[in-house]
């Protein structure tokens, strides 16, 4: 056992800053964000009459419209977020790494029972005083870094990459410049540009140069050390070649490494039989880990009872430990999983020990949610079942954001049509059914008529809009069984299936035609379209779905030399 597990608890009594960086509700943005600099200090607080009433952060300062000088002057109670959060200064460190995470926000004020105010404390301190040493140095940041980054070259105004960064929730962004020179622009360097009332032009006069970096094979005790020599929040990661590849957060190391406490506390329970002679240092572990955890943890007898669950437990699904305990775990059942589920669980169980798997449960607000759930037993000396030790995570946003992925690998992620990929897997199973069954289909290739102007009159957004209100036109035009895809720009196409004869194709032509015509409102303004159709027939102008596509594009060009609102089959070339 490492020294550091031997450690006297630490609580937030140890760590806490206390002097407190106020102001008054009607300071200039601009003045507090120079204290903040001035300091060093990632956010200040909003006093008045002796009371706190706001707090505004580095992550705030994205907020300010910099393109105008006048806002550098508005009051800072104006911007500020309220309330202001609060933790009591006898919480573990663990147990508030857990509070900062549930609670999404990077700096808390220190209270003491009484309520009054202590110091403050912010998520960069845990990680620095957490004492988890022994761990960062058996982890790589490989296992931890973030490879999604975000880049924009030196020359790109300073407007549109805040814009970015508030938009996409972003801390921090990599900034290019010329000979593989990188650097990066955080939160921390536009609080510098507000304290500064100097408009900056590009992203290159506002960041940070060099960008520091850590390889990803280095341990995160290595980068750790990094953050804290240069007193930075952000290291850029590179590979072996030494070409950069992510970026690390300081948070990231909080985020990550909490696993260790949960693998200590199973490892403790395992060896149940032997309590008596594990150390208090390996008790106390186990019980910050127990306290601390961001898992759920919940333990049961062996008649599947409920001994005990962590706060964690609490936090996900809603209900308290004196609502739990005495009771079997259904009690979260969504009821989602069959029988058989169930008896395939317990039989793992009983063969292995061991089972791992995605439920599907329900939180005491009847809320369904996703977890990955780890269930160990227990057994003593003799072999017999002493508990059952269960730990999950909600993984409920991290499956939408998988679904959300692989549905954008196949769609438009502008009118959620299909793209060109899912068409083109439609048409090749299309072709194969028509074929088995004799039977035509029709490739509708469309385009928009001068849907340059709109864009160029009215601007993206307009032509956005407009794009959407085609999309569900068409879908409107055709059967459930068809398809209608958008390959990029103002092109579309129709796939329908079994069309029976070439006049049905010429209706359904007509039919998109006149809808596309029908005035439409964009924006406010009343606006009206024409669209270019062609067509080509399965198995008559092709037998590939290349070749329908092409066929149809061309017949589509021809139509549109024949003015506004025509369709047009494809012909096939003479023979001579």
């Amino acid at each position: 056992m490492n020294k550091s597990m031997s450690e006297p608890e630490v609580t937030l009594k140890n760590l806490l800053h206390s002097n407190i960086l106020v102001c008054a509700p009607d300071t200039p943005i601009s003045e507090a964000a120079k204290r903040m600099i001035d300091e060093r200090c990632s956010s200040i607080l909003i006093e008045d009459e002796g009371l706190i009433i706001g707090i505004w952060t580095e992550q705030d300062a994205l907020a300010v419209n910099l393109s105008d000088g006048e806002k550098f002057l508005v009051p800072i109670s104006q911007l500020m977020s309220s309330p202001v959060k609060t933790i009591d200064i006898d919480t573990r460190i663990g147990a508030a790494a857990l509070h900062f995470r549930n609670e999404k926000i990077r700096h808390l004020v220190v209270i003491d029972q009484d309520g009054e105010r202590r110091g403050i404390v912010s998520q960069s301190d845990i990680v620095i005083h957490q004492g988890l040493a022994y761990y960062l140095t058996l982890r790589q940041v490989k296992s931890v870094f973030n490879q999604t980054f975000f880049r924009f070259p030196g020359d790109a105004s300073v407007r549109e990459v805040i814009g970015e960064m508030q938009h996409k929730r972003l801390n921090a962004v990599v900034i290019e410049c010329p000979n593989n020179v990188y650097g990066i622009l955080t939160e921390r360097d536009v609080v510098r540009l507000i304290s500064a009332k100097i408009p900056v032009a590009t992203a290159r006069e506002l960041a940070s140069f060099p960008l520091i970096t850590v390889a990803a094979s280095c341990s995160l005790y290595q980068a750790r050390k990094q953050f804290i020599e240069h007193k930075i929040r952000h290291l850029g990661v590179t590979d072996d070649k030494g070409q950069l590849i992510g970026l690390l957060a300081f948070s990231d190391i909080l985020a990550n490494i909490e696993s260790e406490y949960v693998r200590q506390l199973q490892e403790a329970l395992n060896e149940r039989d032997e309590i008596l002679a594990i150390s208090n240092r390996h008790l106390r572990l186990a019980a910050t880990a127990f306290e601390s955890a961001f898992e759920a943890i919940m333990v049961t007898n062996a008649d599947n009872i409920i001994e005990s669950v962590n706060p964690a437990f609490t936090i996900m699904t809603g209900f308290s430990a004196h609502e739990v305990i005495g009771k079997k775990p259904s009690l979260l059942s969504s009821g989602r999983h069959d029988s058989q589920f169930y008896q395939a669980l317990h039989q793992c169980l009983a063969t292995s020990g061991r089972w791992q798997g995605e439920v599907w449960n329900q939180r005491r607000n009847g809320e369904i949610f996703v977890e990955w759930l780890t269930i160990n037993v227990v057994k003593n000396r003799t072999g017999t079942i002493d508990n059952y030790v269960a730990v999950f995570s909600d993984i409920t946003n991290r499956k939408a954001a998988e679904e959300r992925m692989r549905f954008l690998a196949q769609h438009d992620a502008l009118t959620s049509l299909p793209n060109r990929a899912l068409l083109t897997d439609r048409l090749v199973r299309a072709i194969a059914h028509a074929e088995r069954n004799s039977k035509k289909l029709a490739v509708i290739f469309l385009d928009l008529d001068d849907f340059k102007k709109v864009n160029d009159s009215l601007g993206h957004n307009a032509g956005d809009q407009m794009l959407q209100i085609v999309a569900q036109r068409l879908t409107i035009c055709v059967r459930a069984e068809d398809t209608v895809a958008r390959l990029g720009g103002d092109e579309f196409i129709v796939l329908l299936e079994d069309v029976g004869s070439e006049e049905n194709v010429r209706m359904v032509a007509e039919k998109i035609t006149y809808s596309l015509a029908q005035p439409m409102t964009v924006e406010g303004h009343a606006m009206q379209i024409s669209t270019s159709v062609g067509i080509s027939l399965y198995p008559d102008h092709g037998t590939h779905p290349a070749q329908l596509i092409k066929n149809a594009d061309t017949a589509m060009y021809k139509a549109k030399a024949d003015g506004c609102n025509k369709f047009h089959f494809f012909d096939l070339p003479q023979e001579t």
